[in-house]
Formats: structure tokens, C-alpha cells, sequence
């Protein structure tokens, strides 16, 4: 037979309000009464319906994460920053898999709303409009982690991926490369992909270079689509020196291209990613990537949300997190 509440006021002599306000932290009960309760709560081995509560107190101390796939590496790590600081904070977590699925993201974002969520994290590439309308027709607080909202709507945590990408680019030509092959998303909805792209060409501009069209491979953002992306590359009669991929990922698939067809890495060709996946410093060659602070990004996140929920003051609306070129064998010197 489960333990009641007013189990708990017998055995402590006391009233089921007062053992309700000393459950809901209300500040109306003295040290000593709230001390009885305790101990009766203890010794009965009573356990609060936790639906109840929530119902009573318009919360559930529960988040809703949307991430693209949790078996990829970069948010696992995110997701891990996220679910530490709820666990201080006495938070739950929903995580839901989208597979950067605009249907998938919708779905779940009413999943979450119907499950009375306190709060939702949207960690992934992009934000379609779908979506933002569904976010605009709630008072459910949203924060975005790893993009921007480039409407300056939404608070959000992510690095200055315009930036970083220029700086990945620019270290392939200060080593001599004039001849660069970019592969991106071919969701063109990504952020990231667009914030990326900006700044390879702003690196390009920068120092003289022009844009080659057939050089811009669009693929999966995987380590078959780098494999794919590299197979479609070398079938050009002129190859370039090198190859920026948007992930360490897609790097990854691009160098295993490059093996089997009896090419090496750096000394055919330099390739370069971004994420610092774990395995990139592992390879032979390493792969020189662009390093994201991606625990952080999710712990930022999940702090920011907490704040707003409590009506607490937040310094910065979207927070820019720094970036760090890590550099291996992976690029030649051609100079």
C-alpha cells in the first residue's frame, strides 16, 4: 500500500498544507516543524506524485533537446554539457533525434509542448520556417545551441563558424594552396553551411584567389558523404591541392577516398575538417581541424535556459564561444 500525504502529516503531527509547503520549498514553515516533516518523509518512505506537483506548480523541471543524431560525436558532447547542468539544477531531459528532418523537428517540438516542457534546447544546423512559426506561437522558452538565429530573435550559444572557416582556409594558403575544393551540405537550409561557405570565400577574396564552381561539392554530412563527395572530385582532369570538408567527418570519407585509389595524404593532397571528432587525432595523418568548445556550448545553453525560466539576468542574448585551429599532418607545404 503506497504512503499517502496525510500519512506523512500524522506521522509528523502536522497539517497536509504544511507538509505541501515544506515539498514546494514555500517559505511559511519554521525550521523546526520543517525538520518534522522531513523526518517523516523519510520514514514513511513517502514519494511525491510527481504529475501532481507539476500540475500544482505549472512546472515539470523538465527540458526538451532536439539534436540531428545522437551517435554522432560532436553532439554527444553537447548533449552531455546540457543534461550535467540539469542534473545540478534538478532538471529532466526529453531527447529527441531529428535527423535534421523539418517534419521530424516539428513533430517533436509539440511532443515537448504536450508534454508541458519548462524549456526547449534546438541544437542542429539551421532553423526552417516551419518551425520558427511553431516556436512564435509558444511562451516556452527556446535557446539554440551550435547556430544563430540570424534575426537576432532567439538567445543562442554557438562559435563564429564565418570566422573559424576563414581561419581553416587561410592556414591551407599561407602553406601554398591556391587551388581548394570545398565540401558542404547539401541541405541548403543549414547555418552552419552558409555561415562556413562565407568564410572559405572571404579567405578566398582576401588573399587574390578566385571561386572554381566545379570544386563546391554538395553531400551527405557523414563519412560516406565525404567518401561520395571525393569519388565525384577526382573524376575532374585538374585536381585541386586541397579540400576543406565542413565536418572531420566528411574529411574522414574523403582521405579512405583517396587511399583506395592509391593517393596519399598530405603528400597528393591536403584535406582539412572541422569538429576535432576524436578519431581525427588518432588517423595517420591526423587531421588538422577547426576545435569547438562543444561541452561548453551545451552546459551554456542549459544555464541560459534555467535563467530565463527564472527570471534571471542574462549578459549576453547570443553568446559566441571561441573557436581553436588545431593544426596536424593532414596539410602539406607546398610554398
Amino acid at each position: 500500500m503506497s504512503v499517502k500525504i496525510k500519512d506523512v502529516a500524522r506521522e509528523a503531527n502536522v497539517s497536509v498544507a504544511t507538509v505541501s509547503r515544506v515539498l514546494n520549498n514555500i517559505p511559511l514553515v519554521n525550521d523546526e516543524t520543517k525538520k518534522r516533516v522531513l523526518d517523516a518523509i523519510e520514514k514513511t518512505g513517502y514519494k511525491p506524485n510527481a504529475i501532481a506537483r507539476s500540475l500544482k506548480m505549472r512546472k515539470t523541471n523538465t527540458f526538451g533537446i532536439m539534436i540531428p543524431d545522437i551517435s554522432r560525436p560532436y553532439y554527444t558532447q553537447v548533449v552531455r554539457g546540457v543534461e550535467d547542468v540539469c542534473n545540478i539544477y534538478d532538471y529532466n531531459i526529453i531527447l529527441c533525434n531529428t535527423d535534421s528532418d523539418p517534419g521530424k523537428e516539428e513533430k517533436y517540438f509539440d511532443v515537448f509542448i504536450e508534454k508541458q516542457c519548462d524549456g526547449i534546447l534546438y541544437i542542429g544546423k539551421g532553423l526552417n520556417q516551419a518551425l520558427v512559426n511553431k516556436i512564435q506561437s509558444t511562451r516556452v522558452p527556446v535557446v539554440l545551441g551550435a547556430v544563430n538565429d540570424i534575426m537576432g530573435r532567439y538567445y543562442s550559444v554557438a562559435i563564429n563558424n564565418e570566422q573559424a572557416s576563414y581561419d581553416i582556409t587561410r592556414h591551407l594558403i599561407e602553406n601554398g594552396h591556391k587551388s581548394i575544393a570545398f565540401f558542404t551540405d547539401d541541405d541548403e537550409t543549414s547555418f552552419v553551411a552558409q555561415e562556413r561557405k562565407k568564410g572559405f570565400l572571404k579567405a578566398l577574396k582576401k588573399f587574390g584567389l578566385k571561386e572554381n564552381p566545379i570544386y563546391e561539392l554538395k553531400g551527405k554530412y557523414s563519412i560516406k558523404g565525404g567518401y561520395d563527395l571525393m569519388e565525384e572530385l577526382l573524376t575532374n582532369t585538374e585536381l585541386p591541392t586541397a579540400v576543406v570538408a565542413l565536418n572531420d567527418e566528411m574529411a574522414l570519407g574523403a582521405i579512405r577516398k583517396l587511399e583506395d585509389v592509391g593517393m596519399n595524404v598530405p603528400e597528393d593532397m591536403s584535406v582539412v575538417g572541422f569538429n576535432n571528432f576524436q578519431l581525427s587525432e588518432w588517423l595517420k595523418p591526423g587531421i588538422t581541424t577547426v576545435a569547438q568548445p562543444m561541452y561548453d556550448i551545451g552546459a551554456i545553453c542549459a544555464r541560459i535556459l534555467i535563467k530565463i525560466i527564472n527570471n534571471s539576468k542574462i549578459d549576453e542574448k547570443n553568446v559566441i564561444v571561441p573557436h581553436e585551429l588545431i593544426i596536424r599532418e593532414s596539410v602539406k607545404d607546398i610554398r
